[in-house]
């Protein structure tokens, strides 16, 4: 992170935190046929949270297929590096 990153989160963190000082009372949130009362901060931390959760959930799947495949070359690298020593002691054998 360099100092421009900090210094927009501290910029937004700021914001959010003025925000929800002048914004202390309570709203209403509709969400499809859902309705809750709640205060400004919670519906952003909320909102924060499955906004950073989501995107991880998401990228698990092609993470997990990518894990697999990396296995997988690993292991045929290992089968490719073995065949050449095993015609070498071969050809060594065949030599005695």
């Amino acid at each position: 992170m360099n100092q421009f990153d900090l210094i927009d989160f501290l910029v937004l963190a700021a914001a959010i935190a003025i925000f929800t000082i002048q914004n202390s009372g309570e709203v209403v949130v509709t969400f499809i046929g859902w309705q809750f009362h709640s205060s400004p901060v919670v519906v952003i931390r909320t909102s924060r949270a499955v906004g950073v959760i989501m995107p991880v959930l998401l990228s698990l799947p092609g993470a997990s297929r990518l894990q697999t495949q990396l296995r997988e070359q690993a292991q045929r690298i290992g089968e490719l590096e073995q065949q050449p020593q095993d015609r070498e002691s071969k050809s060594v054998q065949d030599r005695l």
